[in-house]
């Protein structure tokens, strides 16, 4: 028998392998790999949605997630023997980590200086949310903004350690807390030395900072663990302005952040928020300053009229020190946030002074130019550029933004910070868009994996490399869910999708972006039409609605509501927790980055398990002992397919010789109507070329070299199917049970009787099709691999079914393929149901 597994990529060779132990430990694992996914679920569910919670729940929910990961990790590591130790050090790693926060102690020794570029979303407690923020802005939304890096928490607890000002800190948590003990406080802050371990990391920053940026100058910037989140601390705490990038200026200006934040209003701005006083921990930005002709704030809302339809900008000359300060009177731009961005309101103010950069250190305010005071800032081809950026940073957050920016001596828009926008709250709106007859399209379809009320343009996700063209904004609708999504989450407004589940990865994912997400509507693609405007409601009952049109006034109620809960401590601190536990960085299985030391939260490790205990069923079953418990299914339309039943897979009392009427086999049954379909099965061959004889005859003994029988190993569940048709050879494997998060389908085609190019072609349209099931695929020669999973038992019985169909229908299809315009017209006829490849 081929051994594919071992032929191809590059793994051992088995011999003989208890295919029914390594069954039972499948199924083990995927239990074990369920109900953690679930615990994720009902975390994700409790902590994003309007729930109320505290750290008892949160501690108790990660200690029985902990211990079944715990489980998980033992049965998988006696699955493979052993041959993924670092999957186990991934987990002690994030759970360390986990710990650490939900205890409220940091790990020492971590990296005291991190760079922009290699911020990544676990970070974002670590760096602080203002330098999380422009992080996330340069490299995920590849915006530009300053060179810098951040001094992190660690390097903020070091500095405290180093100069035993813990008790001085400790202290401001007891009654009669005076002023005079705050100021001592700061005073042997801005006294302090500094910790060599961070001198040396800070020297080394610095100079690969100014092999960047020459001879710049600093902005040494607050970036305190919750600030520029849910509450902004905007003007608590201090920024130090024009800093010489040397390690003695910086150093200062590090100390003067420090202090900072033990003054009175800093302390009862913390209070007010919940925080008990010293337990808030200060990480610092240190980022080059732009040399701004023009700078200002770009609000991606009215904060005061709540519109949500325009864009409130304000600019004036020089740095932008004087804008976000209200020191000057600033130009004001009101711009509606649609194409062509027609400019509302135009207010010019008089801009009499401007802030303006020292020639040693620091800025200054300075008399602005006579001709520039009442000349407008900002030129209209750079307004249209600060509109376009801020929509940008808006549709990545959902939500309206506070944004400084600055237009540099280029003409290059620069960002410079981003922060939710704190919009004035209002009544709750009755729904006034049934009330209206607006139409409904959808009402109470599926199942609700992430509340929320968007409105957007609908488009098709046909295949992973359809959302190459995903328009920022859109709702993506599909016919299933996939953790493919996950590249265009960050635009997407929402995701409704005809099949799916709860507990899915994609599902983990739409929580973790919080997207607006219904999943297993069974009609979505047939009800929605592409490029459609449309209003998702999705509520926190289970309850959604599809209305035709942009429902606005829905939208912003759901906005304005929202966000009360947010302003809860625990679920601030949530956010932190969950980015170690449900973002997934392992989506595709089939590229060099899917592997232990890559697994970066528990939702990674756990694809990462699913995936390869898959891939050890299939190597037992390709080499199970077949003995005396072979029996044969004699079927018209093919050779004889020999059986091996583990459980359940045939009827009681099924003999040598087996009907296709005994199958009771849920995977393999449907695979068998499938390739038994009308039309799909031609009986007889097809034209053949005198070269493509030729080829066959030259591959027949490097092809049939291992092959000796059609092979089906089954239960009642699960299916591997070894089948050889002519020249090419198939592997199905499936298991389709009644919990999604357990099932699988594998699918894998070598081979063909005609020249090369004609088997690539055949390949190609393979891909195509298997994209449009929902497969992930690779290609590599003519050999093709395929992979789904998390699917309900119906879906799987539904892809099966096409398998089966495409099976029977690309037999012998590779001599057809005479040009490259036939792969995507046979594609077509497939996914239309047209079999018939004559006439």
């Amino acid at each position: 028998m081929l051994s594919l597994v071992g032929r191809h990529t590059g793994r051992r060779e088995s011999a003989s392998v208890d295919v029914r132990s390594a069954f039972a430990a499948y199924k083990k694992i995927m239990d074990d790999n369920s109900r953690a996914l679930e615990i994720i679920t009902d975390m994700g569910e409790t902590m994003s949605g309007g729930y109320l919670f505290d750290i008892v729940y949160l501690r108790k929910a990660y200690s029985d997630l902990a211990v079944s990961m715990r489980v998980c990790l033992k049965d998988f590591n006696q699955l493979t023997a052993g041959r993924y130790p670092g999957l186990a050090s991934a987990f002690e790693e994030i759970d360390e980590r986990i710990d650490g926060l939900v205890s409220g102690t940091v790990r020492p020794l971590e990296r005291l200086t991190v760079r922009l570029g290699d911020i990544t979303p676990p970070m974002a407690r670590e760096v602080g949310g203002k330098s999380f923020h422009l992080a996330e802005i340069k490299n995920s939304l590849g915006l530009a903004v300053p060179d810098g890096f951040a001094l992190t928490i660690f390097a903020f607890e070091e500095f405290i350690r180093h100069n035993r000002l813990g008790e001085a800190i400790a202290s401001l948590e007891s009654d009669g807390d005076e002023p005079g003990r705050r100021r001592g406080l700061r005073e042997q802050i801005l006294a302090g030395g500094f910790p060599p371990s961070l001198e040396k990391d800070l020297a080394g920053s610095l100079e690969w900072l100014r092999g960047r940026c020459g001879d710049c100058r600093l902005a040494v910037r607050s970036s305190a663990e919750e600030e520029d989140g849910i509450f902004s601390f905007a003007g608590q705490f201090e920024t130090v302005l024009n800093v010489p990038a040397e390690a003695g200026a910086v150093e200062d200006a590090y100390r003067r952040v420090v202090a900072s934040l033990f003054s009175e209003e800093a302390m009862a701005y913390q209070r007010r928020l919940g925080y008990h006083p010293g337990s808030l921990r200060m990480a610092v930005g240190c980022v080059a300053m732009v040399d701004a002709a023009v700078s200002g704030v770009a609000y991606t809302a009215d904060p005061l009229g709540g519109d949500r339809g325009v864009m409130v900008i304000n600019s004036s000359w020089g740095l932008g020190k004087s804008v976000v300060e209200g020191a000057v009177d600033a130009d004001r731009f009101v711009v509606e946030k649609t194409p062509p961005y027609q400019v509302t309101e135009r207010v010019l103010g008089r801009k009499e002074t401007m802030t303006a950069p020292m020639t040693e250190a620091g800025v200054q305010e300075v008399e602005t130019a006579g001709d520039r005071r009442h000349a407008s800032s900002l030129a209209p081809k750079e307004l249209e550029e600060i509109v376009r950026q801020a929509l940008a940073i808006e549709a990545y957050y959902k939500r309206p933004q506070d944004i400084e920016w600055a237009v540099d001596g280029n003409g290059r828009v620069v960002i410079l910070q981003a922060r939710p926008l704190r919009m004035k709250e209002t009544a709750p709106a009755e729904n006034k868009a049934a009330a209206a007859g607006r139409p409904v399209l959808m009402r109470n379809k599926g199942s609700v994996v992430q509340p929320g009320a968007v409105g957007g343009r609908v488009f098709f996700a046909s295949s992973p490399e359809a959302l190459d063209e995903f328009p920022r904004d859109a709702i993506l609708v599909a016919r299933h869910d996939s953790p493919q999504y996950v590249r265009v989450m960050p635009y997407a407004s929402a995701i409704i999708t005809d099949a799916g589940n709860t507990t899915s990865h994609m599902a983990s994912i739409s929580r973790e972006f919080r997207v607006p997400t219904v999943v297993n509507t069974g009609v979505a693609t047939s009800v929605l039409k592409p490029g459609a405007e449309i209003t998702l409601q999705a509520g926190e009952d289970g309850g959604m609605t599809v209305y035709e049109g942009i429902a606005r006034e829905i939208i912003d109620e759901q906005h304005d509501t929202f966000l009360k809960l947010e302003e809860l401590y625990e679920f601030r601190r949530r956010k932190y927790v969950m980015t170690y536990i449900t973002p997934l960085n392992l989506v595709n299985p089939f590229t060099d980055d899917f592997a232990p030391e890559n697994c970066r939260t528990i939702h990674d490790i756990l694809r990462f398990i699913h995936e390869k205990s898959m891939r050890e069923l299939i190597e037992a079953s390709r080499h199970t002992e077949r003995g005396s418990s072979l029996k044969r299914l004699d079927i018209p339309f093919m050779d004889t397919i020999h059986v091996i039943d583990i459980g359940a897979g045939l009827a009681a009392g099924a003999g040598g010789v087996i009907t296709v009427e005994q199958v009771v086999s849920v995977p393999f049954k449907a695979i068998l109507e499938g390739m038994s379909f009308p039309g799909a099965w031609r009986k007889g061959g097809v034209p053949i070329s005198l070269s493509d004889f030729f080829t066959a005859s030259m591959r027949t003994g490097s092809l049939l070299e291992d092959i000796d029988m059609n092979l089906a190993v089954i239960s009642h569940f699960y299916m591997n199917l070894a089948v050889r048709f002519g020249y090419h050879y198939t592997v199905v494997d499936c298991f389709a049970s009644q919990r999604a998060a357990s099932n699988h389908i594998y699918f894998r085609f070598l081979g063909g009787a005609a020249d090369l190019s004609k088997r690539l072609r055949r390949i190609e349209m393979l891909e195509i099709i298997l994209d449009h099931l929902g497969f992930a695929s690779r290609a590599k020669g003519d050999l093709i691999t395929a992979t789904i999973t998390n699917i309900s038992q119906e879906e799987a019985v539904r892809i099966l079914d096409q398998s089966g169909r495409l099976m029977a229908f690309t037999r012998q299809l590779d001599a057809m393929l005479t040009s490259d315009s036939a792969v995507k017209e046979y594609a077509r006829k497939f996914i239309e149901g047209e079999y018939e490849l004559f006439g």
